[in-house]
């Protein structure tokens, strides 16, 4: 076993190891507090689950508070949870990348996992009123970034009228996948192939507010 290798005996983690052991902390509070809530999660449990100590624990985070405040902020940014996003759609074929992006944004949004994690930053939202503004910069803003560059190069060629494209595609989002978000949220969720029409319907809406 090499140097770079061995594990360490004592001292200081490196900032690997750190970085390491917070990841590890996150993906086991994060489990719990789907699993229970966050009511029925402890510190405790969460450093046992992490394979540290409580004592150890505490000195990453204050308390359970900002543990919830960074698992939270921390699952809603992730590219592969709950489910890996797929590569960016080709940008030249505008229906195409438009359908791409909702498709996966409703994937993500409807997965069971996301909806459950929804729902418990819901039911603490009066207690976290941060929760929401980092959600939605953190989740929703790359796509919307995304939809903004698509609009903006097809509206370049003239193929479309795209006077306020940040507009548009925040509207674009919350027609395509904020609905069927915040009907889960509810417990609501449309059987696949009716959800799959709801989606081709708004992409279709959409690219004929789009023509010139």
């Amino acid at each position: 076993m090499t140097g770079a290798t061995r594990p360490r005996r004592g001292g200081r983690p490196t900032l690997e190891e750190a970085r390491k052991l917070d990841d590890d902390v996150r993906e086991h509070a994060l489990e719990l507090f789907l699993e229970r809530g966050y009511d029925g999660t402890s510190m405790e449990a969460i450093a046992g689950a992490a394979g540290t100590t409580k004592a150890s624990l505490y000195t990453r985070f204050p308390g359970k508070d900002a543990v919830f405040r960074s698992v939270i902020a921390w699952a809603m940014q992730r590219t592969d949870w709950p489910l890996r996003d797929p590569p960016p759609p080709e940008l030249d074929d505008l229906e195409g990348a438009l359908t791409a992006i909702a498709t996966t944004s409703v994937r993500r949004a409807l997965d069971p996992s996301m909806i459950k994690l929804a729902q418990l930053a819901i039911a603490h939202e009066s207690r976290f009123p941060e929760i929401a503004q980092r959600a939605y910069a953190t989740g929703f803003w790359p796509r919307r970034q995304l939809v903004v560059e698509l609009l903006r190069r097809h509206a370049a060629t003239g193929a479309i009228k795209a006077d306020e494209p940040e507009i548009l595609a925040e509207h674009f989002l919350g027609m395509v996948a904020g609905v069927p978000a915040r009907l889960a949220s509810f417990g609501i969720v449309r059987e696949p192939a009716e959800q799959q029409r709801h989606t081709e319907v708004a992409v279709q809406l959409f690219l004929r507010s789009l023509r010139p």
